[in-house]
């Protein structure tokens, strides 16, 4: 297990670099090595060292047998998504096999994420280490379809802010013939038109909290309101809880957000702040909706994906008031070492088998 570790501890050893030029060389090919080296990681595994890779190694299979007309028009058994589907039939057809599948992925995903995370993030070794720790190895190294959906999701959520939003509406409907979970982008759209009051926003979560207690997954699904993929995972109980980890990181950030928001105005575009917040809102508030049904967390996670941005922005303002420097500089290093915490907790017998490559 120990290439696992490394992985989580070499990103953390690198945040020092967020406090070096941003044009500085060093930095550059610092963070690029480390991004290629996770792209690689993910997409050159073997078959068998995470839980999923199996099923997509036996997706891989099934598209190969159907006709072109049938994955099209989606007449087939198969409850993962079309264009999922279509993508492992031309790689097949052009002689490729399921490790070209996990590396194109790995490639695809790693090349809009970390790129993003680049040129948006105020601390972007921070923000790899959030990832690194919380995401990857649930995401890019597991749930590959998920992972590229997640990376869309977050470049749709910076195209609707640039006022590009029929291209982020676009991708959005591209990356759910991928993993439908982001189609939850929409709902998030949807709620920062109508909703503005950020009070709202903060107390949202404990509506969660409360709705959570009435179980809403089986009162869903006893309407006949579920999806026939999460249906399934009902009648075969293949399913848990989730965690309220993400939910309370939501909270601390949403507060302290509100606490500085003058102050995060004056170096950062109010709407997309605005719109962040209503994401890590939403976020926590369907993590906690669903704490009994860990499935949902898909749509949570997607949209906790903001906490890569906005949290370093947070950690950013503070620094910049004098008065609160050192404090902050020490509550940003107890963040980085809690997030290489909880990334070495990650590296689970259960979610992660010895690393071995094809």
């Amino acid at each position: 297990m120990l290439p696992y570790y490394l992985l989580v501890i070499v990103t953390f050893l690198a945040v020092p670099f967020d406090f070096v030029k941003p044009k500085a060389k060093a930095r550059i090919v610092i963070y690029w090595f480390i991004c290629l080296v996770l792209i690689f990681f993910a997409g050159c595994r073997s078959l068998g060292v995470d839980n999923d890779s199996l099923n997509y190694d036996m997706a891989f299979t099934d598209a190969s047998k159907l006709s072109w007309w049938d994955l099209f028009t989606g007449n087939t058994n198969i409850t993962i998504e079309r264009g999922y589907l279509i993508f492992n039939r031309i790689v097949g057809d052009l002689g490729g096999d399921i490790h070209v599948v996990f590396l194109l992925m790995a490639f695809f995903t790693g090349l809009i994420n970390y790129n993003l995370i680049y040129r948006k993030s105020p601390y972007p070794f921070t923000s790899l280490l959030i990832y690194v720790g919380f995401f990857y190895f649930y995401r890019d190294f597991t749930q590959i379809r998920f992972a590229f959906s997640a990376a869309v999701a977050m470049q749709a959520l910076f195209l609707f802010h640039e006022e590009k939003r029929l291209i982020s509406y676009i991708l959005i409907l591209f990356a759910a013939s991928i993993h439908s979970s982001i189609l939850v982008m929409f709902l998030l759209f949807l709620l920062y038109a109508l909703v503005r009051k950020k009070w709202i926003y903060l107390l949202l979560p404990v509506l969660g909290l409360i709705g959570g207690l009435y179980d809403p997954i089986v009162f869903l699904f006893n309407l006949g309101g579920l999806p026939p993929t999460l249906a399934n995972y009902v009648e075969q109980n293949e399913f848990g809880r989730g965690g309220y980890v993400a939910s309370a990181i939501a909270q601390l950030f949403l507060i302290g957000i509100l606490i500085y928001y003058k102050n995060l105005k004056k170096y950062y575009d109010a709407k997309l702040l605005d719109l962040m917040f209503v994401a890590l809102s939403l976020s926590s508030f369907i993590n906690l909706l669903f704490i009994s049904f860990s499935i949902m967390q898909r749509l949570s996670l997607m949209l906790f994906g903001v906490i890569l941005f906005l949290g370093t922005y947070f950690f950013k303002i503070l620094e910049k008031n004098r008065y609160d420097q050192d404090f902050v500089l020490i509550i940003h290093l107890f963040f980085n070492v809690y997030m290489l915490y909880y990334g070495l907790k990650m590296i689970d017998p259960f979610l992660l088998r010895p690393y071995s490559m094809f």
